[in-house]
């Protein structure tokens, strides 16, 4: 065993969490390792011998070394790949069924061959699915476990030469241009530079790749890439969304629609039962199943922040969600898609959410304008609630005409924000999802269950899930933690960084919707750090919106101090003075110290506070923010 192998700031993650799922090293010693928890922070003290043999018999990895091939998620594999993913899980979920977790001859034999049968399939070796089993229980239970290995069979190095390589990349950009350059002339191009590179080095010469090679080697990349780059963003949307209406879907998560609407009910404040107004929602819906896969509810406007938060809904197990708002209904949904269908608006065009829908792997779709049967089950789910959940509720809007003289929503309006999200909850687990869809006979949970049943969902990591789907910029790290908000984050783990890198720059992910917490990426490991607020019971659940507000009340009564005509009178007394005494050194040769000006000045003074309390929340926030302006995009309250 290296001496090398533990090394303090590397991130190792073990199998079966024992004794924990990943851990960061902190510190190690001759006869022990002092690990910490990257979920709980918690400390832990391992012995050296016993961290080699867990590391000996398969159970720890490096997460620097492991990323190296990536973790593809399910809707990276080919088409067979997931056929084959699928086909080994069917015996690895009954054998579970039954019970089997020793799986040998005599325990395992008939079941293969019943799912065998059913799948309509020779019967796989015993041995086999045991190897299966194993790679499953070592993937953490997890569907990646079971992906086929075969890209990762024989030699993947590449048998041309680097520098030719290079050679190509640079010139696959020329061809991916909107000028539309023929891959004759980008071949042209490559062979030309070799020929230089000859020339010019006679004792290191390439070889020249024929055209073919040249052409697969340009053609690397995705369509939506190759069309992006030679016909523009707009051809390629419209090519997205030129097909006709009947879509056709034939599995769960094929295709998913999202879309907001101003829902027609005033609620009220859970607390203090006034008036909050009409909430939106941000809905996503499954096309083959007609399920509900996940929603937003607020009164924030849409926006990038809402669009992430109901997508976490959507694409996570709904088990701690449906305890929150306390309903005891099922709701199986849960999934990333491969197609994602949007419309128009601003929080869908951004910058942001194409970089998350890149990152989850999840094909773009803008549904056309004035198409709005593009969107049809979500569409249609709109009407569904305003018609069977809110016409008979207290506090519904009413178009003009459709009531009685005088009616006011607002003043009907009875029921709390909570009470309405559970009862839309149990509206859509109790009765929606077990309603036949119209000409198939069958509930949109029948149809999930069904297609899960043939087309199994991979649970997705929340704490890899989360980093996507939240906001990211850089800040700077620092021996006192992280600044952002105008507020300091730091914890032990952060602490870890800076000691293994120093004072730097790192990437940071937060929620808009709660600022108690960030998430620092370990640029080592590869894996994001949560790293709570240091005052955070003021930042635990407040939006960046109601923070803003906060500081600008506080910013606003602060300036009314300053306004004072007493204080106004003694900073132009004090003002004055400083003149003179500058103005007592402007007339020697040597010059003094004017010890009282710097101090009239609060040179070297920058943290003076202000505690503000508006009965909701004790607030410290700077009277100069010049510090740290706070970023809210479509939020800003200056």
């Amino acid at each position: 065993m290296s001496i090398d192998l533990w090394e303090e700031g590397v991130i190792v993650e073990f199998s079966g969490a024992k004794p924990c799922h990943r851990a960061i090293i902190r510190s190690v010693g001759k006869s022990e390792v002092i690990l910490a928890d990257v979920s709980t922070g918690s400390r832990i003290s391992v012995g050296r011998k016993d961290l080699d043999d867990i590391y000996e018999s398969g159970g720890a990895r490096f997460l620097a070394e492991s990323r190296d091939f990536g973790e593809l998620k399910f809707a990276d594999l080919t088409e067979k790949e997931q056929k084959e993913t699928n086909r080994k899980y069917r015996y690895i979920k009954k054998l579970t069924e039954l019970g089997v977790t020793k799986i040998t001859e005599k325990s395992s034999v008939k079941i293969i061959r019943e799912v065998a049968s059913e799948i309509n399939e020779k019967p796989p070796h015993w041995q086999s699915v045991r190897g299966w089993y194993r790679s499953f229980v070592e993937s953490g239970s997890k569907m990646r476990g079971l992906y086929p290995r075969h890209r990762f069979k024989g030699d993947r190095a590449p048998k041309i030469d680097q520098k030719v390589l290079q050679i190509i990349k640079e010139a696959a950009k020329r061809y991916f241009n909107k000028s539309q350059p023929s891959m004759a002339s980008v071949y042209r191009n490559i062979e030309d530079k070799i020929i230089e590179h000859n020339l010019d080095h006679p004792d290191k010469q390439l070889k020249v790749p024929n055209y073919l090679t040249v052409q697969a080697r340009v053609l690397e990349t995705s369509y939506q890439s190759k069309q992006k780059s030679r016909q523009g963003i707009r051809t390629l949307q419209a090519e997205l969304a030129s097909s006709e209406s009947g879509i056709e879907t034939t599995r769960v998560l094929e295709r998913v629609e999202i879309d907001h609407t101003l829902l027609d009910i005033h609620l009220l404040h859970d607390d203090y039962k006034t008036l909050l107004g009409r909430p939106n929602i941000t809905v996503l819906i499954d096309h083959y199943s007609h399920m509900v896969l996940g929603f937003q509810l607020s009164f924030e406007p849409p926006s990038f922040a809402s669009v992430c938060i109901a997508c976490i809904n959507a694409f996570l197990p709904k088990d701690a969600f449906m305890d929150a708002v306390d309903s005891d209904g099922v709701w199986p949904a849960h999934g990333v898609p491969t197609t994602l269908v949007t419309d128009n608006g601003n929080e869908f065009w951004g910058k942001y959410f194409s970089a998350v829908a890149d990152e989850l792997g999840s094909a773009f779709q803008y549904c056309p304008i004035r198409k709005g049967n593009y969107k049809s089950r979500v569409e249609r789910f709109f009407g569904i609630v305003n018609s069977l959940v809110l016409d008979d509720l207290p506090g519904v809007v009413r178009k003009a005409g459709k009531c009685g003289d005088g009616y006011d929503g607002r003043q009907e309006a009875t029921i709390t924000f909570s009470e309405f999200k559970k009862h839309l909850v149990d509206w859509i687990t109790g009765v929606h999802h077990h309603k036949p869809v119209e000409g198939l006979g069958m509930t949109p949970y029948e149809l999930w269950v069904e297609s899960e049943n043939d087309f199994p969902v991979p649970i997705e990591d929340e704490m890899e899930l989360l980093p996507i789907l939240m906001a990211t910029e850089t800040r700077q790290l620092s021996k006192g933690g992280i600044r952002k908000f105008v507020l300091d984050y730091n914890s032990d783990l952060l602490k870890d960084l800076y000691r293994r890198d120093g004072p730097g720059t790192v990437t940071v992910k937060y929620n808009l919707f709660d600022i108690g917490y960030i998430l620092v990426l370990d640029s080592v490991n590869k894996v994001y750090l949560k790293v709570e607020c240091e005052d955070f019971e003021y930042a635990s659940g407040l939006s960046a919106f109601e923070h803003g507000k906060i500081r600008e009340v506080a910013r606003a009564t602060g300036k009314s101090k300053l306004d004072n005509l007493d204080l106004q009178k003694a900073r132009v007394k004090l003002s004055k003075e400083r003149e003179e005494f500058h103005a007592r050194n402007s007339r020697r040769k040597t010059q003094v110290t004017t010890s009282k000006a710097a101090r009239s000045e609060k040179v070297g003074v920058t943290d003076i506070k202000l505690v503000i309390d508006n009965s909701k929340h004790v607030v410290q926030a700077e009277l100069d923010s010049a510090d740290d302006d706070l970023d809210l995009g479509d939020w800003s309250v200056d």
